[in-house]
């Protein structure tokens, strides 16, 4: 299931500039989520994984220590806001993504997949076996 939510760059030279930021999430994989700047946000388009539980934490407070990273709501010309940082080898990008959109998603992802019922849709075994041949 995939969203594109809507969102400003908050920081850099394109300050204010409003971009989609595609939020995938796959049932087979019930533990992440996929964050997405298109292309004309980004050079070629840009990818980052994270735990599903990362952003759901983020609406209440400071979360994540790596490359992703979201803080929690706050309102900004009349509607809630999530800051969410995403960085990788070559820059970052700070996001103001809005927040009821955001929920919106995530509620339906944990429609798809509850809290607590992840490893039931896990793949353990494949995944085992993937490690081991590559």
């Amino acid at each position: 299931m995939t969203a594109c939510v809507p969102a400003v760059l908050a920081a850099g030279a394109s300050r204010g500039r409003a971009v989609s930021l595609r939020c995938t999430y796959v049932p087979r994989d019930p533990f992440a989520v996929m964050l997405e700047l298109p292309g004309d946000a980004a050079a070629d388009g840009l990818r980052w994984y994270c735990a599903r539980d990362l952003l759901q934490s983020g609406l209440r407070r400071p979360s994540g220590e790596g490359d992703v990273r979201v803080w929690p709501p706050c309102r900004r010309g009349g509607r809630e806001e999530v800051r969410v940082l995403l960085r990788d080898g070559f820059g970052s990008f700070l996001l103001e993504v809005r927040a009821q959109p955001l929920r919106n998603w995530l509620v339906r992802t944990w429609e798809a997949v509850a809290p607590g019922q992840e490893d039931d849709w896990s793949d353990w075994d494949a995944w085992l076996l993937s490690l081991l041949d590559g």
